[in-house]
């Protein structure tokens, strides 16, 4: 079970993940997390810098698809001003959504990285599916339920930066 709650990368903030980053380790697709991992769930619409992200994501050949537990009218009207294709209610970490995820980006599980802010959701449903799992801090730590699952997830999270940095060390 160990493994299945341990992030394949840690990085501060979205904006660390690059595309050249991602298409290193063979990955064309992204389903990516609103809520905690590129937006506070207080925020309705996508800041210009996220937009810039996506964009400069999509330009480097990367599919992306936004993945939330949430409901359609959060996750629709933050997505649809990008352009992005979503998935509200994804039951994460549920395969369910993981694999409809994978079928709108017409890619193996093993070419999509799913990056999330939270281990036992995002994290364990993507290391379940057999993606590469790249977990963000929240940008709503502050947050008192947050700060508390934050603390529960903190062991896995620096399991998750040992990880990384050996194999970064080894040249993988």
């Amino acid at each position: 079970m160990l493994r299945y709650l341990t992030p394949d990368c840690v990085f501060d903030s979205i904006y660390d993940i690059t595309p050249e980053f991602l298409k290193s380790r063979g990955i064309r697709g992204a389903l990516i997390d609103i809520d905690g991992t590129v937006s506070s769930h207080r925020i309705k619409h996508p800041t210009e810098k996220l937009c810039a992200y996506i964009k400069g994501m999509q330009e480097a050949g990367i599919k992306v698809l936004f993945l939330s537990n949430n409901k359609a009218t959060r996750v629709g009207v933050f997505s649809e001003p990008m352009g992005i294709r979503w998935i509200s209610r994804a039951t994460k970490p549920l395969t369910r959504g993981f694999r409809k995820g994978a079928a709108m980006l017409e890619l193996p599980m093993h070419e999509i990285a799913v990056i999330g802010d939270q281990i036992f959701t995002d994290v364990l449903g993507g290391n379940r599916m057999g993606a590469l799992t790249c977990q963000v801090q929240s940008i709503d730590r502050g947050e008192f339920w947050v700060g508390v699952r934050c603390r529960l997830e903190h062991g896995f999270i620096e399991r998750g930066r040992r990880k990384m940095r050996e194999e970064m060390n080894h040249g993988n």
